[in-house]
């Protein structure tokens, strides 16, 4: 006997992944390579600071970003998404959401770990199951921050940012994220142009940090190094009068995330990053809290978007 009730039709699978910031704990630039990148040696920790990335089946590519900060076309999500169609000789047929909360070229990664998260969505959508030896592959080839993202935790990076090797996560800790804007078009050329030969390094100083942090110990302040930093003060105006006053507000050191402009200070517990926080707030100065991630995200299959 018919009960009268209608059972909604099931739409196409929705895949999403939280796309998580990082930051740069240690960094130095060995020097300028015969392909034109850089040599580094980097310590990077992921961070929960996160855009979420969906898929779902369509007929066609279509990427949407909410807020729109950059156009489909420009868009790393949506080439990440044509060089695994290449890769594995299929049509490139889906459907991509991002919902941003990571700053745009702000020295966290967003735009490399959207293209990352897209990368295992579309692995997992498409059943293409092509292993992570080979999506690193693909990756290293859209951008030298995207193979560190398809990992997770605490990560030493070296050559141009495609050779990552995961170390042991140490115990979590908070983050004061604090994102000044007023960045330059292509900042991380300008900040690459703007080295002396002062600003290169050896590598050793990172190195030690990641034989240090492997062996399960706490970050120690003293040993984060970032070679971009003397180029950052020449680079973005102001800028080393804004992280003078961070460090005499908050009465403890500031650091430099990747090519920048974003700063960050370390915390033993999330409510006292919050509290310092509302120390700094000022405006035109963007501050997030976060804590250090240990494991790489699964894959979720929600019914619907939340």
């Amino acid at each position: 006997m018919c009960s009268g009730r209608t059972v909604p039709a099931e739409g196409p699978p929705i895949l999403r992944l939280p796309a998580y910031a990082k930051v740069n704990l240690g960094l130095e630039i060995l020097g300028r390579r015969a392909d034109g990148f850089h040599e580094i040696v980097s310590v990077t920790q992921i961070v929960s600071l996160a855009d979420t990335v969906e898929v779902t089946t369509s007929d066609t590519l279509s990427i949407e970003m909410d807020p729109p900060l950059v156009g489909e076309g420009d868009n790393l999500a949506g080439t990440a998404a044509l060089a695994l169609a290449s890769d594995t000789g299929r049509a490139p047929t889906a459907a991509v959401r991002i919902v941003k909360r990571i700053p745009l070229a702000a020295g966290l990664g967003g735009g490399s770990s959207d293209a990352a998260a897209t990368l295992r969505l579309l692995d997992r959508l498409w059943g293409t199951s092509l292993g992570t030896a080979r999506l690193t592959r693909i990756a290293a080839a859209l951008g030298s921050d995207v193979p560190l993202f398809l990992g997770g935790g605490l990560s030493l990076v070296r050559g141009r940012g495609e050779i990552v090797a995961p170390l042991k996560s140490t115990a979590p800790y908070a983050l004061l994220l604090m994102y000044p804007g007023g960045a330059p078009p292509d900042k991380t050329r300008a900040l690459y142009e703007a080295l002396s030969p002062g600003d290169f390094g050896d590598g050793s100083a990172t190195r030690s940090l990641g034989d240090w942090l492997r062996a399960c110990r706490s970050v120690q302040e003293a040993a984060l190094v970032n070679g971009f930093d003397a180029a950052a003060d020449r680079v973005y105006p102001g800028f080393a009068g804004l992280r003078a006053e961070l460090v005499g507000l908050l009465g403890r050191p500031v650091h430099l995330s990747g090519a920048g402009p974003t700063l960050f200070a370390l915390f033993d517990r999330s409510g006292t990053a919050r509290t310092a926080a509302e120390q700094v707030r000022r405006p035109g100065l963007i501050t997030f809290v976060a804590r250090s991630v240990a494991r790489r995200p699964p894959i979720r299959a929600p019914r619907s978007r939340e």
